[in-house]
């Protein structure tokens, strides 16, 4: 019933959860050996099967604590941490009118080998620290990787390199059947980046906004190969359309 109360209160739209090793632990605790959170989300029956997909997120040692007082309150809170890529996260799940409520922090968390940022094409290093909150349905992500290290090139746009971005931050909206990137931020000198737009059945469509000046390295190549997406001098928007 616990194991069904978390996952339901995780999944959303083409967000599926899997719960593996879930078992009781000392006292009235409950533990998990790991999580999977997919998207899009195939139906896993075995730890067997879970090999053979790729997971968005992966959480391990997951811990998972009753708030006793508000079992007999009838509404029920449920305390939870576990480990994401060497860094921690803390949350719970709480009833609200009836309807479950999430919220979870993470810090720490070390962004290279991370399926969900290998995914989207960014590599490197850095330290991850988010904050997610669900409620009617509905949930909310900002997120920020400081120290940032990052490797490659945006993709879209082959010719900037993102090891010039030292800091990114993000707000995004999930609904039921879309991901909404309201703003993913990169800020280096002399240039800032923001991509805005929506995911719906793995696709991102939406914009790349880039605003420099002199300051920045590339600021002669880049003014020459982006004419056509000129709004204003410095300031470029450029479609963008990507696989998740």
């Amino acid at each position: 019933m616990i194991n069904g109360y978390i996952t339901e209160s995780l999944e959303g739209g083409d967000i599926k959860v899997k719960l593996l090793g879930f078992k009781k632990g000392i006292f009235y605790t409950l533990r998990a050996e790991q999580g999977l959170i997919l998207y899009p989300g195939p139906e896993i029956t075995s730890s067997s099967a879970s090999q053979e997909i790729n997971p968005i997120i992966i959480i391990q040692d997951i811990n998972v604590t009753p708030d006793l007082h508000s079992l007999l309150e009838l509404t029920p809170r449920l305390n939870f941490s576990g480990q994401i890529n060497h860094g921690t996260i803390n949350g719970a799940i709480t009833e609200e009118q009836r309807e479950m409520a999430l919220h979870i922090d993470g810090e720490n968390i070390k962004i290279n080998g991370l399926p969900i940022i290998d995914r989207i094409g960014v590599y490197g290093d850095g330290n991850l620290m988010f904050n997610f909150q669900r409620k009617h349905r509905k949930g909310e992500i900002t997120f920020s990787i400081d120290n940032a290290m990052l490797k490659g090139t945006l993709t879209g746009i082959g010719i900037l390199p993102l090891h010039l971005f030292r800091n990114v931050k993000g707000l995004l909206t999930i609904g039921d059947a879309s991901i909404a990137v309201n703003s993913l931020t990169m800020e280096g000198k002399g240039i800032y980046v923001r991509i805005k737009g929506i995911i719906e059945k793995s696709n991102f469509n939406g914009n790349i906004e880039i605003m420099m000046d002199s300051a920045f390295d590339l600021y002669p190549t880049l003014k020459s190969l982006l004419p056509r997406y000129k709004v204003s001098e410095g300031f470029y928007v450029i479609p963008y359309v990507h696989k998740i």
